[in-house]
């Protein structure tokens, strides 16, 4: 629903837009959610801000006019309920919503839309009358405020029925691309209990960029389902990028569920958006009629399925981690994997009563890799269905596809010392971090007390399983961007002039094993990095300004210039902080480049051994 009502046509400069371009079928819909557009500030304080700011232009309503002539129905692009809303953002403008998750069907929804219409002119009629006697200009939009506060009420009450896309349908009539943000972000209500910022969901943000003519994105509802099922309040915001006057016609701006011939097929197991989905690195079971029969919180007595202690130990060996989400007791559970002896094999366990795929992606979190590197295995077809519409990208198995586990081409894993070392190298980390908490904020006095360790050695033929792993497998450290095959790897490594590098890595709590791999060429002065590899465990830890030191002070004379072969991925983003914290210009052209010195590299929490 747009704020047709406070359209202003007197203030309009500009003619009705009419389509040039091809038509879009209508998206086949069947429900979705009451959603109050209206125009925004971003900077808004309102209403103190009204009397404040030079910026305020009063609408008929009385609130701040910042769209230049407030929403233009536009009969000729028309949306599946009505006129489209024709707009003109000013300075600091956008279109906002309060979010509102509770779906009902499309026919209804029109009806409703319809009556909300009407209503809110006559409560804004009434609320002119009483602003004056209440000496309150809010008064004024009464109609407005209460529509918001409805909103949230029956979001609030949820829905069996869940949005599974967010519909952005709009028309670009410049002959210019136009971006904006599309924004979903929760927030502790007013008069709520206080939650501390690390409970609040995360926002969720796309930029949008609308080329010339009609442009129409459905974004599905795993982009953005932590913040609408979070039970918080929250609000939809569509913001221009750049400059003002952005002109641009909202056809349709929907949280809906999609009619079931317009969904998209599932996609099969191995399949995700641009290829097949990477190796697995870790399996995530269930526990009751999963890896045991019976349910423990009904008998002592389960019993575990007779292919586990073997499934477990092989899976472990090839470097697969491994972990736990159920719905149980957690130190009842805990104490029957210990009798089993299995305890040891899993790292992160989450055993609550919270959703499965809510636990997944904690456990993503604590072990700091993707969730497309992810197996869901567990007996329950509501839970895998929760776990894959929540979370697309993670392979969901049902327990009948157990004994046949490691024969899935994903679990294959490596058969390097690194990988047969996997699972004591992330429990020494839940001791690390244990011991970081020590510390509070302070985290260089701990990095310094952690006595860090690094080689840096040229590599042996032993070292080719784990380098090959690493090209393969890296992302978020990965510097160049590339990847290589075995085959390719090996054609690298005939170049004379390549310097080659393994790095390894330990600590006083422990050792990380081969962390990074390095190619280089020195030309005179100037050293070049072609790729560099580095484990995410030891990101943060000041690895890479050691590194490049290093390479650059280790021959006479030492190096005053030195360049990285760098490119920008959608997954490399820690990668692009490190250049930018150690003075790269992440816009230039061609390899990123710096003057170096002595000295220039300089970190005091870590040694580098000799090799």
């Amino acid at each position: 629903m747009f704020e047709f009502d406070k359209y202003e046509p007197h203030r309009r400069s500009i003619p009705l837009t009419v389509s040039s371009g091809p038509s879009l079928p209508p998206v086949e819909v069947e429900s979705a959610a009451f959603l109050l557009w209206s125009e925004h500030c971003i900077e808004c304080a309102a209403p103190a801000c009204y009397s404040s700011c030079d910026l305020y232009v009063p609408r008929p309503d009385g609130r701040c006019r910042r769209f230049a002539f407030g929403m233009g129905p536009n009969v000729a692009l028309a949306g599946p309920r009505g006129p489209a809303a024709e707009i003109v953002f000013g300075r600091w403008a956008k279109l906002e919503a309060r979010g509102n998750a509770r779906l009902i069907g499309e026919g209804r929804l029109k009806a409703v839309e319809r009556a909300a219409s009407v209503i809110c002119g006559v409560l804004d009629s009434a609320g002119r009358l009483l602003a004056p006697l209440m000496r309150d200009r809010r008064w004024t939009y009464l109609g407005f405020a209460l529509f918001e506060r409805l909103n949230a009420m029956v979001h609030r009450m949820g829905s069996r029925s869940r949005p599974d896309a967010f519909v952005l349908d709009l028309y670009n009539p410049g002959d210019k691309d136009v971006s904006f943000l599309l924004s979903m972000i929760a927030y502790t209500p007013p008069g709520g209990r206080y939650l501390a910022p690390e409970a609040v969901p995360s926002p969720f943000r796309r930029r949008v960029t609308v080329p010339p003519g009609r442009f129409r994105e459905i974004i599905p509802s795993e982009e953005f389902r932590h913040v609408t099922d979070s039970g918080l309040p929250f609000n939809i915001a569509l913001t221009p990028q750049g400059e003002d006057g952005s002109h641009v016609v909202v056809i349709q701006l929907d949280l809906v569920r999609l009619a079931a011939s317009a969904r998209p097929s599932p996609a099969p197991p191995a399949a995700k958006r641009g290829g097949t989905l990477p190796a697995a690195k870790c399996v995530v079971f269930d526990l009751d009629h999963t890896l045991w029969e019976g349910v423990l919180l009904e008998t002592d007595r389960v019993r575990l399925r007779s292919v586990v202690p073997g499934l477990l130990k092989t899976l472990d060996e090839r470097g697969i981690l491994l972990s736990i989400a159920s719905k149980n007791a957690h130190d009842h559970a805990m104490a029957k994997l210990r009798e089993f002896g299995l305890d040891e094999y899993f790292i992160y366990p989450k055993i609550n009563w919270g959703s499965k795929s809510e636990n997944v992606k904690r456990i993503a979190k604590d072990i700091d890799i993707g969730l497309d590197t992810f197996i869901f295995v567990d007996d329950n077809p509501f839970e895998l269905e929760e776990v894959r519409q929540a979370l697309g990208v993670v392979e969901c198995v049902p327990v009948e596809e157990l004994e046949r586990l490691l024969a899935h081409p994903r679990l294959q894993g490596s058969a390097s010392p690194e990988a047969r070392n996997r699972r004591a190298l992330y429990r020494t980390a839940m001791v690390r971090s244990e011991a970081q908490a020590a510390f509070g904020d302070d985290y260089l006095a701990f990095l310094k007390a952690s006595d860090i360790r690094l080689t840096v050695r040229p590599d042996r033929p032993e070292d080719f399983e784990r380098v090959a792993e690493l090209v393969q497998r890296t992302n978020q450290l990965n510097f160049s961007g590339r990847k290589y095959t075995r085959e390719e790897l090996l054609k690298r490594f005939d170049n004379p002039a390549l310097e080659r590098y393994v790095i390894a890595c330990r600590d006083r709590y422990g050792d990380y094993g081969t962390v990074g791999f390095c190619m280089a060429v020195r030309e005179g002065t100037t050293v070049r990095i072609e790729d560099l590899m580095l484990s995410c465990r030891v990101q943060g830890k000041y690895i890479e300004p050691a590194l490049f030191g290093y390479l650059c002070e280790r021959q006479d004379p030492p190096a005053t210039r030195l360049l990285v072969n760098f490119k920008k991925t959608d997954r490399n983003l820690p990668a692009q902080h490190v250049l930018a914290k150690l003075g790269f210009d992440l816009d230039s052209e061609g390899p990123l480049s710096r003057d170096v010195s002595a000295g220039t590299f300089a970190v005091d929490c870590i040694t580098i051994e000799p090799s």
